[in-house]
């Protein structure tokens, strides 16, 4: 037996041990409530014993529980829902609970012997007492608010801090602070959809323009960006937890339709150029539709449900080149065949969502839930949306399975979840075409000094696949027979294999310089080109990884007024990143062999030739004198060691000044370990492939991502609004980040500090690229939140929401991509980032009652201060670059909704009109000039940019020009 497996087995072993003893746990809050309270009789406690009854009103299910002996009472897990509470027969009002709520309500019952409950203290405030940070996001907010894509992640930055941003491609980053996006995670009904092999935190968030979940099923979600619990797993970021809907004791559905087009989207910033120009885009139009549908198998005993969502995306992409771009085309010359590739083209997408539910309450102490769920996605992209030729592109494929079976039982004070899951995620983008790809650039001194890339023919490099399948066992246990404790506990085993296949260079790429003069390519020696990367060898990467999570949390309900959280977790990997990779010999030899030395005992090696050497010195020893032990890195099958030290206490209070939820302060510390990608284990080996390539190692010592958080706050009951004022700080570290680790005989670069490791690899290859768990982020926010919740009695719901950030990073990109070329500072130095403005403010409200003909008008508002920028300076030269910094442009986009209802046969039609960006802002997201290396002041870049501007946006990365789309939809 393996150590690994051994190790495992002793962690498996310690776990049920652990939980044996303490004989008690907790159904996870990933995707239930907890109802919790006083039973009183005539002011006095009520006897304890008494059963307490709630009803759920879409399915009649049934949960119980008793009175302790001083009369308070503790429902868990009971799903969202609406439910009716009895005491000894008599019964309450309806009440409403939320996913993750943990709903305070006291109830009175009648010393006559009355029928009716009374329940004491205001509902609207029945879930303060907690000290979690976040945001809930009710179906109504889900079903009104503005928006054109269906994904219902779209208002999860209405929780602090929390950023939800579509770029260029269609692709959705949802991020929190200035930490990765990998490490936000999405629960749905309880089921971590952690993506282990690419990036974007959840399944199908890396590269799709597809939504992860048909929106239509989901009932509601939270959004947790601070201090979640001990149940929560493999997430140290924003924490998005959502509950899907069931079917009931009737038959209830919709149908949708949903579109919008070439004649109903303005024409973006960069479109209007390129009209202006004579190249218009093409006609294009947008799909999604949909069917929901659920009912009883048998009335209050079993139900079945179903949603299905299509859609049907065709984009715009636009190729051209403004005029100062191409001066004058010589006629015949290379730039005129390539100019007459100008043109519009579009981009198809088709995707398939397909979600499934049959509940049974097999009596009146279990209850049986099986769920599926299938995503299937065909995506036909160019290599570059604005660059690329109609040959240069690639089909990509997003295809997800999972299954799910979940059995609940109670006896007494015991509540138990077991669940048995399946998952397979497939992800595969692979080109038209074999043909070697060509990129041609344009320079206005005919080299490449200043040169622009102007177009690409050929075909694509993508030729990959990639797949992650997992069985998943899961149990959890809920103890309330202690007064004032509701107490949790679980396990959770993860048997995960990963396949990952192909290359990111599946074909030669060759770069060509034109001549802007004669129009034809610049000749470079006997070649037409200035550089060629060979294609990289495919490679297969099969391998299995155990995951294991154990964890313990206490809610303590310790007077009226304090309550506290106390909870502690556990995780482990067997082997998250390929533990068995063994660095090729040729790439061993050449880090471990002397350095190249001419006859006068100076450097050969490239681009540091002429440096005096050491005689007997070894590459090895440059790079230790840079501060890089590369026995660290050097992989040999067996140095690589699982993290064991992943132990994370969370701790949280709240207090509750006055004893009536008006007034509550709340605090939460803890740590929250998250996971590495197995994107980068393929990355190693399939780089290292290439002869005489590049030299890409990953630190043996494996570190995993951590966030320490801490979050201290008031709530407080304003007339009819709840408003929460509140600090942040969150401190990630361990992010796994790619830097150079290049370095000259003297440890440097040409004699600069070992900070600047532009050049330098070893003999014979290209760069040494190292993967290192060193990132760090800092995130510190201050916050404010304003919320009247919508009411069928108000008819009108308002939020808002103020965010102050102060976000750092050690990436020098500003960004949390994983390539991090740390030039000219020290990787421990943070800095702005640019994924996080200082102030942002999210607004949104919906009401069916304000306007004429009961027509319902919603809004979203969307206000920042500009995104940051780092810059670096050469336009006078390349001796005198420098450093600016600064804020972009402000962010402004306003989105409104109308909708009207009639009543059609046995439901209703309603007719719905979105218009995103109302007032057709101009919203620059990124694309910031960033290297101004020409000194001349002459623009030399296609439209898309411009040297001599620092800090000029990119006109092609914009935020979305003013879209309307219209739907139709029937609910029965």
């Amino acid at each position: 037996m393996t150590q690994s497996r051994k190790a495992f087995h002793r962690h498996a072993l310690a776990t049920a041990v652990v939980l044996a003893l303490a004989s008690m746990g907790a159904q996870a809050q990933l995707s239930t409530a907890t109802v919790r309270g006083q039973v009183s009789r005539a002011g006095a406690a009520a006897q304890g014993g008494l059963e307490v009854l709630a009803v759920n009103q879409l399915n009649g299910a049934r949960y119980r529980t008793a009175t302790r002996a001083d009369g308070s009472y503790v429902l868990a897990g009971l799903p969202p829902g609406s439910y009716e509470l009895r005491v000894g027969g008599q019964k309450s009002q309806l009440i409403t609970v939320s996913i993750g709520e943990t709903a305070a309500i006291d109830l009175a019952v009648a010393a006559d012997g009355g029928q009716q409950v009374t329940i004491t203290g205001s509902l609207a405030r029945k879930d303060v007492r907690n000290s979690e940070v976040g945001t809930s996001v009710s179906r109504k907010q889900i079903d009104s608010l503005p928006q054109i894509s269906r994904n219902f992640l779209s208002f999860a930055d209405l929780a602090p801090g929390v950023r939800f941003d579509t770029d260029r491609n269609g692709f959705v980053k949802v991020q929190s602070g200035a930490q990765n996006q990998d490490n936000i995670n999405i629960f749905i009904d309880g089921v971590s959809q952690k993506n282990n092999i690419l990036r974007g935190g959840a399944s199908g968030m890396d590269s799709t323009r597809g939504n992860p979940f048909p929106q239509s099923a989901i009932a509601e979600y939270k959004v947790i960006s601070q201090n979640y619990t001990a149940e929560f797993d493999q997430v140290s970021s924003a924490a998005i937890t959502a509950v899907t809907k069931s079917g009931g004791n009737e038959v209830h559905g919709e149908v949708f339709v949903d579109h919008t087009g070439q004649n109903l989207t303005a024409y973006s910033n960069g479109e209007q150029q390129l009209k202006q120009g004579g190249v218009d885009r093409t006609h294009f139009s947008q799909n999604q539709y949909g069917v929901t549908i659920g009912g009883p198998i048998k009335q209050d005993v079993a139900h079945w449900f179903l949603s299905y969502e299509g859609k049907d995306i065709e984009s715009p992409r636009t190729v051209g080149y403004n005029a100062a771009a191409i001066a004058a085309v010589v006629p015949g010359s290379v730039l005129a065949g390539l100019a007459a590739l100008q043109g519009s083209h579009v981009q198809t997408f088709k995707e398939n969502l397909l979600f499934g539910k049959i509940d049974l309450e097999v009596d009146a102490n279990q209850h049986v839930e099986l769920t599926a769920r299938v995503r299937r996605e065909k995506d036909h992209v160019p290599e570059d949306a604005t660059k690329s030729a109609p040959d240069n592109e690639k089909g990509r494929i997003s295809d997800e399975t999972r299954l799910d079976l979940k059995h609940e039982w109670t006896r007494g004070s015991f509540l138990n979840e077991a669940r048995l899951g399946y998952e397979q995620y497939e992800w595969s983008p692979n080109a038209d075409n074999k043909a070697p790809e060509i990129k041609y650039f344009l320079s206005p001194n005919n080299t490449t000094t200043g040169a622009s890339e102007l177009v690409r023919t050929g075909g694509s490099p993508d030729a990959q696949n990639k797949k992650q399948t997992g069985w998943l066992f899961q149990d959890d246990l809920t103890y309330i027979g202690l007064a004032g404790h509701t107490i949790k506990g679980g396990a959770k085993v993860k048997l995960m294999t990963y396949d990952l296949t192909g290359s990111v260079r599946g074909v030669d790429i060759y770069q060509k310089l034109i001549n802007n003069q004669t129009g034809n390519l610049v000749a470079f020696g006997a070649n037409d080109y200035f550089q060629l990367d060979k294609a990289t060898t495919p490679t297969t990467l099969g391998y299995k990884n155990k995951q294991f999570g154990i964890y313990l949390q206490d809610d303590w309900v310790i007077t009226k007024r304090l309550e506290a959280n106390l909870g502690i977790r556990w995780d482990y990997e067997s082997n998250m990143l390929n533990n068995a990779y063994v660095t090729p010999a040729d790439r061993v030899a050449a880090l471990l062999g002397l350095e190249p030395v001419d006859a006068n005992g100076k450097s050969t090696r490239n681009n540091v030739q002429g440096i005096p050497v050491t005689p007997g010195q070894t590459y090895a020893q440059s790079l230790a004198k840079g501060g890089i032990n590369i026995g660290d890195y050097i992989a040999n099958g067996a140095g690589r060691k699982s993290f064991t030290g992943a132990i994370q206490p969370r701790v949280g209070f709240s207090y509750d000044l006055l004893g009536d939820k008006r007034t509550v302060v709340f605090a939460g510390l803890g740590r929250a370990y998250d996971r590495t990608i197995a994107d980068y284990a393929i990355a190693e080996m399939t780089n290292n492939a290439a002869a005489g390539g590049d030299v890409y190692l990953i630190r043996n010592g494996y570190k995993m991502p951590y966030t320490d958080q801490f979050s201290l706050g008031l709530r407080q009951a304003v007339s009819i609004w709840n408003t929460e004022i509140g600090y942040t700080h969150s401190n990630a570290r361990n992010q796994f980040n790619w830097s150079e680790g290049n370095r000259d005989p003297l440890g440097g670069v040409n004699g600069r500090p070992p900070s600047d490791a532009l050049f330098g690899g070893p003999a014979g290859f290209g760069n040494l690229v190292l993967g290192d768990f060193n990132g760090n982020a800092v995130t510190q926010t201050a916050y404010l939140k304003a919320d009247k919740p919508y009411t069928d009695a108000s008819g009108w719901g308002l939020g808002i929401t103020y965010t102050y950030s102060d976000a750092k990073t050690t990436n020098n990109n500003l960004t949390n991509d994983p390539y991090n070329w740390t030039a000219g500072r020290s990787v421990s130095t943070l800095i702005q980032s640019a994924d996080v403005e200082r102030h942002r403010v999210v607004a949104s409200g919906v009401t069916d009652s304000l306007l004429p003909w009961g027509l319902l008008l919603s809004g979203k508002a969307t206000l920042g201060s500009g995104l940051p920028f780092r810059i670096t300076n050469c336009a006078n030269g390349f001796d005198t670059c420098k450093v600016v910094a600064g804020e972009g442009q402000r962010f402004r986009q306003f989105d409104v909704g109308i909708a009207k209802a009639f009543g059609l046969g046995m439901g209703k039609l309603t007719l719905r009109a979105d218009v995103i960006n109302l007032f057709n802002t101009v919203n620059y997201t990124g694309g910031y000039d960033g290297w101004a290396g020409a000194p001349t002041k002459t623009p030399v870049n296609y439209l898309g940019g411009d040297n001599a501007h620092l800090g000029v946006p990119d006109g092609f990365i914009t935020g979305a020009a003013r879209q309307v789309k219209l739907s139709v939809r029937y609910i029965f």
